[in-house]
């Protein structure tokens, strides 16, 4: 039989408007994940002081779900918006977040292949990781230490699926919690029917082969249905699915490179001719038919400058203003240069060098073609990571030669400015060349106006996705240089170039190779999701209203054994009168695949129990021997914790037959001290980690924690330990009457706030 050996380590008092609504131990660490009712998620220790406050992510928003990765260095949320964000546990940052179809999360679950990838990935010829770029800070422009922004999610020798449950009844599998492996349509699968409504519950088995279910029936009923889905692909492809994780987390992690240091170039350039732009559309020619182009023109043609332009130089822009701005741009485009080089020209080789490796595993059609990655996606997406890099050296030759044109066109602004001012004029800008002339009547043909608009330089139409106003010259174009250059390139296949295109801005082309990188994966999800399969299901009516059906408490267990291999599942009849728990058993061995067994446990009258009627608050699994059960007295202030042998509860299931299924009386297992009174406390929530042999346990309010330690060596009498628990907990009352709420106070930091 089962002991409940527990004492009491500690009693909090949460302080704040919002209430607890899910907590989930770590079963590595002495760490504990809590959300409230406001959306926000706070990890806490095991003495409860705070780690880190993950804020709410908008009005009405809720955590739906939290799971910790199997590690326990990522702790993955779900919300109601929709989306997941992977959260560093060290540091509290959010780390990954994706949204996979704009539909509500239900359910969560991480668990670890039970099989090794390491040994498989050091023959699986997948590419050394390459230094990743400079960090940068778009704000200000600088570059900190390499990129280390998804430095959790890296290390992995296992392969690590978090399966996501939604509302609409699709369930999403992500390899690292990343790649989008897999995507199960219950509907269809169910044969067709619309009847599916949201997944309440999502576990696999040891090596994934297989998932257990639990899901809502739309048509507004309380029945549930429980369902077994085998994968056998992704059990098969084990090794293929941990490399194409392995790549797919570095593309989108130098993607993400590539999006932050066009920000920074975006800022730079504006940076740099916002303020000089501005001042120049200020200006208004006095008949209004010509412009600040032409005047200017005129000016350098024939060196008279007419009075509104005579004023607008001197007054408006001033010679110091001129320099000024001119120091600015000098120093804009040089921080562009940069962010050109050590950041985007940088991060799109090595996004090349990942794209080629992932277009030589789509060519092993023998392996990957099944999971489908296709190879003309993969080369379609290679072709633009080069369209891009051809692109990245055009904007350089551009921002080259518009330095050349604006240093000579503000150095003869200036001396024109000083000359009009009748300041004197440096002997080192007196003179100027026939070249200078031409140089600065092109730039003012040419890149000074664009659709009567000052548009100073090319660069910025660079920068925004629409084609070019202005299309680069095919003799300035580095790649069709190289191709002029190379006649014997131009009877290659079109495949095998590639194709810039001329029209195309910087930032179209990005949009165009992020289309493709999607495209290239995209496929792969849905072509593992049609092998998989329903061999089992089952419907079960619970006695509550079917919209409180997300309310009924859940809990699963996947029992890895060799002799053993099973997943767990117990779940209430009801929302606040449960008078028993459902448990079914999934077996996973190949011998018993497919044998579902369950049966109906309820608590009546039991001699070792206080008297009363009971009523079940909450219940979980608390290791591979043990299920714990938090039980309500009616009209009664005490709860009772219960610890109960699985390996008794599991010997009276029974295979399930048209739904039948046996019931039974717990009562007979329980005995005097597989239990614990909590004397005054009203419990509803229960939190346990049996790895750090610790217990949470939260009042009806939500606003009191007991915290307890578990499988502890009794050295005094129970009832003397019982006896002094209460003693304290009477004292601590008495001190709050009279002293005020200090427990409370010196507990700020450490308590739960909205």
């Amino acid at each position: 039989m089962v002991s409940c050996m527990m004492r009491q380590s500690d009693e909090k008092h949460i302080l704040g408007t919002a209430s607890t609504e899910i907590l989930l131990w770590s079963s590595r660490r002495d760490l504990i994940a809590v959300s409230n009712s406001s959306g926000e998620v706070f990890l806490r220790r095991l003495s409860w002081s705070k780690v880190w406050k993950l804020s709410k992510r908008g009005e009405g928003v809720k955590v739906t779900a939290i799971v910790w990765r199997p590690d326990s260095v990522i702790l993955a949320v779900g919300y109601s918006s929709g989306h997941v964000f992977l959260v560093d546990v060290e540091s509290g940052e959010v780390v990954h977040t994706f949204n996979p179809c704009e539909e509500p999360i239900t359910a969560l679950s991480w668990e670890n292949c039970s099989t090794s990838m390491k040994e498989e990935a050091d023959n699986f010829l997948l590419p050394e990781l390459l230094p990743q770029p400079l960090q940068v800070n778009s704000s200000k422009l600088d570059a900190g230490s390499a990129l280390d922004g998804d430095k959790g999610l890296k290390h992995e020798e296992l392969l690590s699926i978090l399966w996501i449950g939604l509302k609409n009844g699709l369930v999403y599998g992500f390899a690292f919690g990343l790649f989008p492996c897999c995507l199960l349509k219950l509907s269809e699968m169910s044969g067709g029917s619309d009847s599916i409504g949201p997944v309440r519950s999502v576990f696999p088995n040891g090596d994934h082969s297989q998932l257990c279910l639990l899901v809502d029936v739309r048509a507004g009923s309380s029945e549930v249905l429980l369902m077994t889905v085998e994968t056998p692909l992704i059990t098969h492809c084990l090794k293929e699915l941990y490399g194409l994780g392995f790549l797919y987390r570095q593309i989108t992690g130098l993607m993400d490179c590539l999006i932050s240091a066009q920000k920074a170039l975006q800022e730079a350039w504006e940076d740099a001719l916002v303020d000089l732009e501005s001042k120049m559309v200020r200006y208004e020619s006095n008949d209004g038919k010509s412009s600040l182009s032409v005047d200017l023109m005129e000016l350098l043609m024939f060196g008279h400058a007419g009075i509104k332009l005579e004023k607008f130089l001197v007054t408006d822009l001033t010679d110091k203003g001129l320099k000024r701005i001119g120091q600015a741009v000098e120093l804009s485009y040089s921080n562009m240069q940069k962010l050109l080089i050590k950041h985007i020209v940088c991060g799109n080789y090595q996004l090349s060098h990942y794209l080629t490796q992932l277009c030589g595993l789509a060519k092993q059609e023998d392996r990957f073609s099944c999971l489908g990655l296709q190879v003309n996606s993969c080369l379609a997406a290679y072709r633009a990571a080069g369209s891009f890099t051809a692109k990245t050296a055009e904007l350089q030759q551009v921002i080259d030669g518009s330095v050349k044109y604006l240093k000579t066109f503000f150095r003869w602004l200036y001396v024109t400015i000083l000359r009009l001012s009748d300041e004197p004029i440096p002997p080192e800008l007196a003179t100027s060349t026939q070249q200078d002339v031409r140089f600065i009547a092109n730039f003012l043909a040419k890149d000074f106006e664009t659709d009567g608009q000052v548009r100073l330089d090319r660069i910025g139409q660079y920068l925004r996705n629409e084609p070019l106003t202005f299309v680069a010259s095919s003799k300035t174009r580095p790649w069709d240089m190289l191709i002029e250059a190379c006649p014997s390139i131009a009877h290659l296949q079109d495949s095998d170039l590639f194709q810039p295109r001329a029209e195309r801005s910087l930032a179209q082309e990005f949009a165009h190779l992020e289309h493709q990188v999607k495209a290239s994966f995209e496929a792969i999800p849905s072509a593992v999701g049609q092998t998989a399969s329903l061999p089992f299901i089952t419907d079960l009516t619970l006695d509550c209203p079917s919209d409180s059906l997300d309310k009924i408490r859940i809990t699963t267990r996947s029992i890895n054994q060799p002799k053993d291999r099973c997943n767990l599942l117990g779940l209430t009849n009801s929302t606040t009168q449960s008078t028993g728990f459902y448990l079914f058993e999934f077996a996973s061995e190949k011998e018993r695949k497919n044998l579902t067994r369950a049966a109906f446990f309820s608590f009546g009258k039991c001699d070792h129990l206080p008297p009363g009627e009971y009523k079940i608050a909450d219940l979980q699994f608390y290791n591979n021997e043990i299920m714990s059960v938090l039980l309500s007295i009616e009209r009664s202030t005490n709860s009772i914790f219960v610890q109960l042998s699985l390996c008794l509860l599991r010997e009276h299931l029974a295979p399930v037959v048209q739904g039948n299924l046996r019931s039974v009386d717990v009562n007979t297992f329980i005995e005097a001290s597989s239990f614990r009174v909590l004397n005054d406390f009203q419990a509803t929530t229960l939190g346990l980690s049996s790895s750090r042999k610790v217990a949470a346990i939260f009042s009806s309010s939500k606003r009191k924690v007991r915290i307890f330690d578990m499988e502890v060596e009794e050295e005094e009498d129970v009832e003397d330990e019982d006896q002094d628990i209460e003693d304290v907990s009477d004292l601590s009352h008495d001190i709050s009457k009279d002293v005020g709420s200090q427990k409370d106070i010196s507990d700020v930091d450490m308590a739960v706030s909205p």
